[in-house]
């Protein structure tokens, strides 16, 4: 008999762990397990990624409207005859509330799940964590982690709470479960590392479904993929842009993702003078052409759990830059299979020159990269281990 499964998630909107949910669910066993999902929004970058044999839970009307336009919600709820709830989003649009007082009211708005579960997975710590711990009937709960979790300024009190209740924790990386351990001692023993899944077979048939660029011989091409965010460090990209620019090189730097700092990162470009140079393309589906095409690829981040691009850009052999954040050593070996630099734009800017002037370098990356094993299908094997 096949097990039941519920994943849970606050959205498919752009991001590392959005992208790693897609991937786990194209490559799901569903000869031995249903699978349902609650997205608690049904939109985003990769909701029409969703594999055909999930069956997604549809819901959730209430909760999209009430965790958007303020006014628009109130005239929902007032139409509906929903007075508790219109009431609701009048306290959730003060900003005194912390985010543990908001769940309180967010949670309300979700759907009432009567199913029985073998196991629920709430995918993203926060508000999928909490949900997965108490509203779902189920015999197993997990909570997934994929950053480091010292460094997300979490509620302590709310993860300790779903952490005691789950039987066990996922993260993506040592240095995440260590992390995690460190925080909350208690919880050391339901800790497991399974590394975000990237299927090379996929990227690499993803890679040849376009032509990326128009490129210029006399061009070099970046590529950066991440969110307008603190951790991922475009703006350390934008300025080292700025001294490629002034050292008289000819490149164009393009940059995948959007966020809540975009309005930084474009009036940062236009200061910097690089409108020619740092080229943003927004949010695309399927980013793998870029990848595939692209002479250099950087990871300007200050912290990562795991870089999903890195490995994505490891299975497409491009050469790498990228930042020395915690995590980065389980992933690039500096001199071998990329180039690792200290978290500032003129190291950044300085480890991209010496691969514009050395294409011996360039060479010897990508050829080792192509030598290496990338991707990692197999580590689906270690969820199915704890579902059973």
């Amino acid at each position: 008999m096949k097990k039941k499964i519920l994943f849970v998630i606050p959205s498919l909107r752009s991001g590392g762990a959005e992208k790693s949910l897609i991937t786990l669910l194209s490559l799901f066993d569903y000869e031995k397990y249903d699978v349902d999902l609650l997205s608690f929004r049904r939109d985003g970058l990769f909701y029409d990624k969703i594999p055909s044999k999930v069956n997604v839970i549809k819901d959730t009307k209430d909760y999209e409207m009430f965790d958007g336009d303020a006014k628009a919600a109130l005239v929902y709820f007032l139409k509906k005859g929903k007075l508790s709830s219109a009431f609701d989003r009048l306290k959730y649009a003060g900003n005194s509330l912390s985010e543990n007082d908001r769940w309180e009211l967010l949670k309300k708005q979700l759907p009432e799940i009567n199913d029985k579960y073998d196991c629920v997975i709430g995918y993203l710590e926060g508000n999928a964590s909490y949900y997965a711990a108490d509203y779902v009937n189920t015999d197993k709960r997990i909570c997934y982690v994929h950053s480091d979790i010292k460094k997300l300024g979490i509620n302590k009190a709310a993860n300790s709470a779903a952490f005691e209740k789950c039987n066990a924790i996922v993260t993506v990386s040592k240095a995440c479960a260590d992390s995690i351990a460190d925080e909350f001692p208690f919880a050391r023993s339901k800790i497991n590392v399974i590394e975000n899944i990237t299927s090379t077979k996929l990227l690499r048939k993803s890679a040849k479904e376009e032509e990326a660029f128009e490129k210029n011989e006399n061009e070099k091409t970046i590529l950066t993929v991440g969110r307008f965010s603190q951790p991922k460090g475009i703006d350390l990209a934008v300025k080292a842009s700025a001294i490629l620019k002034e050292k008289g090189y000819r490149f164009k730097w393009y940059h995948i993702g959007t966020g809540e700092l975009k309005k930084e990162i474009e009036a940062l470009i236009v200061s910097c003078g690089v409108e020619e140079n740092f080229i943003l393309l927004g949010e695309r589906s399927n980013p793998y052409p870029y990848i595939g095409q692209c002479d250099i690829y950087v990871q300007p981040s200050r912290y990562e759990g795991k870089s999903i691009a890195i490995d994505e850009a490891k299975c497409l052999c491009r050469p790498i830059v990228t930042t020395n954040f915690t995590t980065v050593a389980d992933q690039i070996e500096n001199g071998a299979n990329g180039l690792v630099c200290e978290m500032n734009e003129k190291d950044i800017a300085e480890k991209i020159e010496i691969l514009f002037k050395d294409e011996n370098l360039r060479g010897k990356l990508t050829r080792n990269l192509m030598n290496e094993k990338t991707g990692n299908e197999e580590e689906i094997e270690k969820l199915y281990a704890i579902l059973s």
